[in-house]
């Protein structure tokens, strides 16, 4: 009973800390927060 695609857990859990090290390193996560807070409020300001 595999619980990750192909079987290879080492070989996923390094792969998905890189990405999480990258993702973290790059604020991608901040970034993503910016730009979902920019779409709900650049509609309220242009409504006025």
């Amino acid at each position: 009973m595999s619980w990750v695609p192909g079987g290879y857990i080492f070989t996923h859990v390094v792969f998905w800390g890189v990405v999480a090290l990258v993702a973290v390193g790059t604020n991608a996560v901040a970034i993503m927060m910016v730009t979902g807070l920019m779409l709900l409020l650049v509609p309220e300001s242009l409504r006025r």
